[in-house]
């Protein structure tokens, strides 16, 4: 498909792609399903996301995995672990990855997660076998290279039973000229007794248009500490949901979105509860300037089967710009008697002008003891990216955004 725009490719061309690169027959018939229904499927209503700067006449998905950047202590491969990308571990663990696959994240639901399912090239596999515990971070780093060019990475992760790891995502680009796109998908699922710690880092430059997925399925006495940082690209839209599951299953799960110039940056997460007894808690921050636009679409759903949940979600948000917007849209939906506790909540407003005379009046300079207040206002989800550069990467970007 090379050189192709999303408008040129046909079903016929998937399955060719996919037979020349020794793929599974599996995984070409769901390619060609995926693409069946994306070429019939209308666009998803998205009242709040502009898509209108994506053409798929100049959009050229990548035919081979090339953005895929997996950094992790070789030695570690000693206790059975697996973290290799997504087309290696085709080849050694097939049958693994076509039984949990597509799993979490349902690749009929829309146009969008269709097309992701059918072009998906690059990506990154994480297995850590029952009882495994890796103390040191691995990280998986996803690159937009071009402009007028189109990727779909998958993260596929897999804990079982008792297993422990910290996975960090990252997605990153230079500025683009023009517009460019990324699909990604990510599926984790943690087996009974499990926990991960997890962040998803998004600094995308300009131009590109970002329409994922994210999923995490929580296994009974499962646990996940979530980080979600939002800072870059034109367009962002993240469906994104925690699956309690589990009986005992808990998720916390911390958000920083920053909007500043034209930016359009929206997030979808879920708080799911299916199992007994499970308990989660969602915060996300968000600060919006010049004339950005900001949307947090929350909700917890409590499902029939549920009993004892116990659950809270909020959102915060800061105004630095009065031409700037941030929507803030909690929900929650119960479908059960049996509920410990169950709530949500939402601020918004500009820096408190007392709080900055405080700082002045001690010697610190306006635009400083604003950097301080938006600083501190991102710190819980900052101090957990335990990887350093990254962190101090990201410190950098939001200074340069206030």
């Amino acid at each position: 498909m090379t050189n192709l725009t999303l408008k040129d490719i046909t079903a016929e061309e998937i399955v060719s792609r996919s037979v020349a690169s020794g793929e599974p027959a599996w995984l070409t018939e769901r390619r060609r399903e995926a693409w069946d229904y994306f070429a019939q499927a209308i666009p998803p209503e998205w009242r709040r996301t502009n898509l209108t700067g994506l053409n798929p006449e100049i959009l050229m998905p990548a035919d081979s995995p090339q953005g895929t950047a997996i950094q992790w202590d070789a030695e570690l491969a000693q206790t059975g672990a697996i973290f290799t990308t997504m087309a290696a571990a085709l080849r050694s663990h097939e049958e693994l990855i076509r039984a949990k696959m597509d799993s979490a994240v349902d690749p009929l639901e829309h146009k969008f997660s269709a097309l992701r399912a059918a072009l998906w090239q690059d990506g990154a596999f994480l297995y850590v076998p029952k009882g495994v515990s890796l103390d040191l971070p691995l990280r998986v780093c996803y690159t937009l290279s071009a402009s007028n060019q189109a990727i779909f990475p998958r993260t596929l992760v897999i804990l079982e039973d008792n297993a422990s790891v910290t996975l960090i995502e990252e997605f990153t680009s230079q500025d683009h000229e023009q517009a460019a796109m990324a699909g990604p998908v990510t599926e984790i699922l943690a087996g009974p007794g499990s926990s991960i710690r997890f962040a998803s880092v998004q600094h995308w430059g300009s131009s590109v248009y970002h329409i994922g997925a994210q999923k995490i399925v929580l296994g009974r006495d499962a646990s996940a500490e979530w980080t979600s940082v939002a800072l870059g690209g034109q367009v962002q839209h993240i469906e994104a949901e925690t699956r309690l599951e589990g009986n005992g299953s808990q998720v916390n799960w911390l958000g920083a979105t920053f909007a500043s110039e034209t930016q359009n940056l929206v997030t979808a997460p879920w708080l799911r509860h299916v199992g007994y007894n499970a308990e989660s808690f969602m915060q996300f921050k968000t600060v919006v300037n010049d004339t950005a636009y900001s949307v947090f679409d929350g909700m917890i759903k409590i499902e029939h089967e549920s009993k004892a949940t116990s659950t809270r979600l909020e959102e915060h948000a800061l105004h630095l710009s009065p031409n700037a917007r941030n929507d803030s849209i909690p929900g929650l939906k119960i479908d059960t008697n049996d509920v410990l506790k169950g709530g949500h909540a939402s601020t918004s407003g500009d820096v408190d002008d007392m709080q900055l005379f405080y700082m002045q009046a001690r010697g610190i300079k306006r635009d400083e003891a604003k950097r301080m207040i938006v600083m501190g206002f991102f710190e819980p989800a900052l101090n957990r990216i335990t990887v350093e550069d990254l962190r101090d990467e990201i410190t950098g970007i939001i200074e340069s955004k206030i």
